[in-house]
């Protein structure tokens, strides 16, 4: 009886699906570059688009198959302009998925560099939140003596308990949005939820450089593979306005020259549309130096505090409770620096490729590369 249940046993383990048991977190030492790397590999919406770049390359290839003679005909030959207008449009589109390629990498590589930011922010917010319990505990430690002996109302008592609750609940928030930047991080570079990568790179904080700034913003905008389809597009239409029957059917004249017009305000639209938002980018990155150099000085500040009240707890002069506060105050100017600087660093990407910086903005944070996790799994 013994040895059939011991079978039983086994039989009934062998049953139990792999992931009843808990997988340990793998903990990987990355570098910036790295989760770019990785990101780009991972992605489901850039390798979409590269299959899209040979898709439309093959229609291409038929389309220039299929008008196999340079025609001479003059214009008013619906069969001819039927084939020349087919290769035209599928020339653009070939071209158009290349750029739509180099877009869609742009785009994950700028959310991977964001993604990777954000676990630093959350764990700088975790190390804040614990310092800032350490300050409450030591509060309230103090307004419980002083209570006993008659220093302190008991409303001030209720009140450090009160800030002692808040500082628990602030920590385990912080704890909750560092799980989250985690998770979200790990999506995009193909690692599972509990994995907790190890992130080698800090923000080195550079101001951006720029000698004239409406030369910077018409170069990034003339490389903008939105405002070159707008562009492309154009030329199409042009090449169109002069075939009469490129759909099967006669078009009139007025109608070929209004679709012109069309696509020209079009680009122009989106070229204005970019300027702007990349005008705006460059200014929101120079009012974050400012910022980030008063910052600075308040890390200054808070360590040359931290220092002078350890000499004074040293002495007897500052107590415990002094020395928490001072640490507390470091750690929160510390965070607040540290954020300046990732959103600085992530603005200035974005000043780079702006219509990586738009497609994010319209996608919604994570949305680019998602995909199954434990792809990327060694």
């Amino acid at each position: 009886m013994g040895r059939i249940l011991t079978v039983l046993i086994l039989i009934a383990s062998l049953l139990v699906p792999p992931y009843a048991w808990a997988k340990e977190p793998a903990t990987p030492e990355l570098t910036l570059n790295q989760a770019v790397a990785l990101a780009l590999a991972h992605s489901e919406s850039v390798k979409k688009a590269e299959k899209d770049v040979d898709r439309t390359y093959e229609w291409r290839v038929y389309r220039s198959e299929q008008l196999d003679y340079t025609p001479l005909e003059p214009p008013g030959n619906p069969k001819v302009e039927i084939a020349w207008s087919n290769l035209l449009t599928a020339d653009l589109t070939w071209r158009m998925s290349k750029k739509s390629l180099t877009a869609e990498q742009d785009e994950v590589a700028l959310d991977a560099c964001k993604k990777y930011w954000d676990v630093l922010k959350a764990h700088e917010k975790v190390r804040a939140a614990e310092e800032g319990l350490k300050k409450a505990d030591w509060e309230l430690r103090r307004a419980r003596a002083n209570f006993q002996v008659g220093m302190i109302p008991q409303a001030a008592l209720v009140a450090a308990e009160a800030q002692m609750a808040q500082a628990k609940a602030a920590l385990e928030a912080a704890k909750n949005d560092l799980d989250n930047a985690y998770a979200s991080f790990n999506r995009l570079v193909g690692l599972w939820p509990q994995d907790r990568p190890v992130l080698v790179d800090g923000v080195n904080f550079n101001p951006l450089q720029v000698s004239d700034v409406e030369t910077e913003v018409g170069r990034i905008v003339d490389e903008s593979p939105t405002v070159w389809l707008a562009n492309e597009k154009v030329t199409l239409q042009k090449y169109l306005e002069d075939m009469m029957f490129y759909t099967g059917e006669y078009r009139p004249y007025q109608a070929r020259k209004i679709e012109v017009e069309q696509a020209e305000l079009d680009a122009a639209s989106a070229k204005k549309m970019l300027e702007e938002v990349t005008r705006s980018l460059y200014y929101k990155a120079k009012s974050l130096e400012e910022s980030y150099q008063a910052l600075q000085e308040g890390v200054k500040t808070a360590e040359e505090n931290l220092r002078v009240t350890k000499v004074k707890y040293d002495v007897g002069m500052a107590t415990r409770a002094e020395v928490a506060a001072a640490e507390a105050a470091l750690a929160e100017a510390k965070q607040k620096a540290l954020e300046t600087a990732c959103q600085h660093a992530y603005l200035k990407l974005a000043f780079e490729k702006p219509w990586a910086y738009i497609s994010l903005a319209v996608a919604g944070s994570g949305a680019s590369g998602s995909g199954s996790p434990g792809n990327a799994q060694g």
